[in-house]
Formats: C-alpha cells, structure tokens, sequence
C-alpha cells in the first residue's frame, strides 16, 4: 500500500504503535489501528456488494461517530472518494450536493433519513443508503440496516490505490452561493496534514483532541490523518461545550487542540477558575488569531501555547506560525516553506509590503493542493487565472514576511470612499465588555456604497445601552467604518464548524428591532448621533 493514501496513514500507526489504542470518541472505546483497518475492510465489502467501484462516490452524513470514519476509511479501501456532507444541510444545498457528486451509496444515521429522502426525491437520483439504526421511510428509498449488512458482510482486499487517484470531494460551506466540491487526491491530503504537523510538530505522545465535526477538513486533515501518520493519539469530542471543553480536555488528556471562530472569545469569556491552566496542552491552534487585547493572557490564563494559520478547504494551510517562532497577535504567519504567496492587486501585480490585496498562492511541489472543483471546471479556471491560485481574501505582508488577515473580499465594504474590514470592526467592537460575540457586514446605502451593521450577542446579564456602545465604536474606529446599524440578537447564525452566516444576516438586513444610528460622516465622528 502506498504510504502516501489514507490507508496509508492507518497502516503507518500500525507500524508505529501495534496492539495500542490510537483513537477515542468520547463517550466510546478505544481503537487501535489494526481494529480500523479490520472494520474498514468488512464495510468496504458491503460497499462493494452495493455496487461501488473504484472512481465511485461514497456520501457521509452522520454525527462524530466511529461509523464515520469506518466509511471514510472504507471507502479509501475500495478506491472510492468520500463525501462528507455537513449535518445541517436541507432543502436545494443539500440537493445540489447530492445531484453534483451524484453517489453510488449513502451511509447516513437514523435521524436524518427523512432529509435525505426528500433531497433524492427532488434531486431524481436513487443510491443505495445503509442506515444506522436503521427505521422505516416514508419515503421510497433503496435503503438496508448498516449493522445487518455488517453483520452479513466479508471483508475485502485493499484495491491498487496509488497516491495519485482521487480520495474525496469536501464541498466549501456555500454560504456565499452553490457550494463547490473540492477534490482532492491521497496524495494532497496527505499534504495537508503535513501542512497541520508543521504547525503542531506531531509526536508518538501527542493526544490529538478535536471536537469539530468530522465532516470539517480540520477534523480529517489537520487532526486524524497526521496525528496517525506520526503515531499519536486521536481523539473526538460529540461537539463543542463552553461549559465541559477544559475538563473534557483533562480527562483526554489531550495535548494539541483546534479551537476555531468563537470558540476562542467563548474560552476567554467564560468565568476564570483556578484550574484553567490544569491541562496537558502544549499547543492549540487558533483560528482566527487573538488580537493584541488578550492574546499573550490567553496564553498563560490557559497555559499553553498558540499558533495559527491561514488556509482553505481547497489549499491547506499556506501560512502559519512558524515552529521555531512564537505567535504573534493578530497574524497568520509567514508562508510556507512549500508555497509561494504573493499579495496582489486586481491584475496580480505584486503590491508593496504593508499594502493590502488578494492573497494568491501556488505549491512548490506537485498534487500538493486541489485538483479541481468537481464538474467546475469554469470555476477552476477563474480561480487558477494566470497560474495562481486566488483566495479571495485580503492580506498584507509585512516587511519580515509575516502575513496580516483583513477580511474576505465579499466581506469587505466600502464607505465614502474608503476600504472597511468588517473583521477590522468586529476585533474592536468585541473589547467592548457587554459583548459576548459580533458580527459585521454590509447592509445597502441610500447612496452607492455600502452601510456597516453590526449584529451582537450580549454577554448575559448585562443590558443593551447601544448608544454607550455607539459611543465607543466612534472613540475606537475611524469614522467611516463605525458602524449605522445596530441589532441584537440572542444568538449568531452559524455553519457546523462555527463560521457565522453572514449571508443569513444580509439576508435579514435591518429590521424595526435594529437601532439606526443616522448617516455617519466626519462630522458624526465629533458628535454621535444615537
């Protein structure tokens, strides 16, 4: 077997740690490589009988369970790509997804039975779908019970599976339009994670915790599969809890944690205690990165040590903290030592350092990124225009080759005449004491640009003053970027792995709850208008 596959990396755990366990789910036992490899063998034998050929694609719609990854790793056996697919997802993303990758088997859990079905309904299409815990539909579906067809099954030899074949299709999260599946070989996800061990420097007696869900690339490329390739130890929380994330921590004994979007101010929001540094972490990834207010605090309030990255689903991490380096509040880091990235402006001219424009970025070494988008090859070719590969986001490069996050180009506004970045407003907006989490974006003007809403979580107990809150925008942000509109809500929508759906909140726009605060000019920067 090639040692560049995701098989690979279970057989290299093997190899490593025989006879020892080397994933958890909390809440389950403990698996040792040699058991995943057994049971990916006998699911890839029911797969096989349900029609699956090398090439085909295997559909995944479940919570973190070790189903999951008995279907990611079987699939990888038989040849065949999987698919994740996000937990939440209905109606016409779900179809597209469905009708775009067009699966020869779904492995899905009881609960979302119903969802699945009316997708395939509409979407025409009629898989084989092997259901854990298995219930009746309604809905006329080819489906069997996961545990019997286990139970009925033998297993099957690996296929002649080469670094170089296609390994899965993981869609971007949509929230901006259709969702692209990103397809990737064994050999770039297996890059990935190499990418993830630069940043974490992977060892036999690392505990890898993760409790984002195993449909996130974070979960199978910066955690699973480098974790195993090094011998380490993986381990999956159900999901995220403010209240049970440190003391599920200590008793993972984990060392290396992903902590993503809100998790982070949520962590550091929550009360202090006196055993906030008790854990055995010596690294946690941090996405994005802590500003200047409490980055080094968070450090020692929790006694570990913080490193962060820029990347994509489609490109891996092409920035992060260097290992022999300390984080530095506020940034991503430099490039990586196999990328080049270049700031650029709208002809992808290199921009002067300290200047700000799209990131664009391409491997130095082969297969080590996205093949393509599946079935968009338009989409492949807008974003690969002149041999590079363009984010979409909006960066600056200092002098010393450290690399500054401004904001997603969708998300970006602008306001009589000038450039804001919304994650510019929400670092400021979020010092604010009453703030427990915000999110910033555009709303229409009456004039041709744009106008800057904030939506706000409150910290509990406290109360809503907005115009205190006005104040304190115009006092810490320049006059253009404070923003018109405020709203609170009770909570931020948000995607499954913690990205807040601004689509959703442009698509509420400003309602009667929303306090405007007037037209804001140099003039409102002197005197506030609440």
């Amino acid at each position: 077997m090639d040692e560049r596959t995701i098989l690979g990396a279970l057989m290299a755990s093997d190899a490593k740690a025989p006879g020892e366990v080397r994933l958890r789910l909390v809440g389950d036992r403990g698996y040792t490589a040699r058991e995943l490899l057994t049971r990916a063998a006998l699911l890839a034998g029911v797969l096989a009988e349900s029609g699956v050929n090398s090439g085909d694609r295997v559909a995944i719609m479940m919570s973190n369970r070790i189903e999951f990854l008995d279907t990611f790793f079987a699939a990888a056996h038989i040849g065949a790509l999987s698919v994740p697919l996000n937990t939440s997802l209905r109606g016409p993303i779900l179809e597209h997804m469905l009708r775009d990758s067009a699966p020869a088997v779904l492995v899905i859990e009881e609960s979302f039975t119903e969802v699945i079905g009316r997708a395939l309904t509409k979407v025409g299409i009629s898989p084989r779908v092997l259901v854990i815990d298995h219930a009746p539909s309604s809905f006329a579906m080819d489906t069997r019970d996961y545990a019997t067809a286990l139970d009925a099954a033998g297993a099957v030899p690996p296929a002649d599976v080469t670094r170089y074949d296609d390994a899965a299709i993981l869609y971007t999260s949509g929230t901006t339009g259709p969702s692209k599946g990103v397809l990737h070989t064994h050999n770039s996800i297996v890059a990935f994670g190499e990418k993830a061990d630069w940043l974490f420097g992977y060892t036999p007696q690392d505990v890898a915790h993760n409790c984002l869900p195993l449909f996130h690339a974070n979960a199978l490329c910066v955690t699973l599969l480098p974790a195993l390739r090094a011998g380490a130890t993986v381990v999956f929380g159900r999901r995220f809890s403010a209240s049970g994330f440190w003391q599920e921590i200590r008793d993972e004994q984990a060392t290396v944690i992903s902590i993503l979007g809100a998790m982070v101010p949520i962590l550091w929001g929550a009360q202090p205690t006196e055993d906030d540094a008790d854990n055995a972490v010596r690294v946690a990834l941090s996405v994005p990165t802590p500003s200047a207010e409490f980055y080094d605090s968070f450090e020692k309030r929790f006694g570990l040590r913080l490193v962060s990255q820029y990347g994509m689903t489609d490109t891996s991490s092409v920035i992060g903290t260097p290992p022999d380096q300390p984080g530095r509040p506020g940034y991503s880091g430099v490039a990586h030592p196999d990328f080049e990235c270049v700031v650029a402006d709208e002809h992808d001219m290199p921009v002067p350092d300290g200047v700000a424009g799209e990131l664009i970025v391409r491997p130095l070494k082969p297969d080590s990124i996205m093949s393509c988008y599946w079935n968009n090859a338009q989409a492949t070719m807008e974003t690969w225009r002149n041999l590079w590969f363009h984010t979409g986001d909006v960066l600056v490069r200092e002098p010393d080759g450290w690399f500054r996050f401004i904001d997603r180009q969708k998300d970006a506004m602008r306001r009589f005449g000038e450039n804001i970045s919304s994650f510019e407003v929400e670092t400021v907006v979020a010092t604010h004491p009453c703030v427990h989490e915000v999110a910033v974006y555009a709303v229409p003007s009456e004039l041709s640009e744009d106008e800057v809403m904030a939506a706000i979580v409150l910290v509990p107990g406290s109360v809503a003053d907005l115009a205190e809150l006005g104040r304190y925008c115009d006092e810490h942000l320049p006059y253009f970027a404070s923003p018109r509109y405020l709203l609170v809500v009770e909570e931020l929508p948000k995607t499954k792995n913690e990205k807040v759906l601004k689509s959703e909140l442009r698509r509420i726009g400003v309602t009667d709850k929303t306090v405007d605060r007037g037209a804001r000019g140099r003039k409102a920067a002197a005197t506030p208008a609440v």
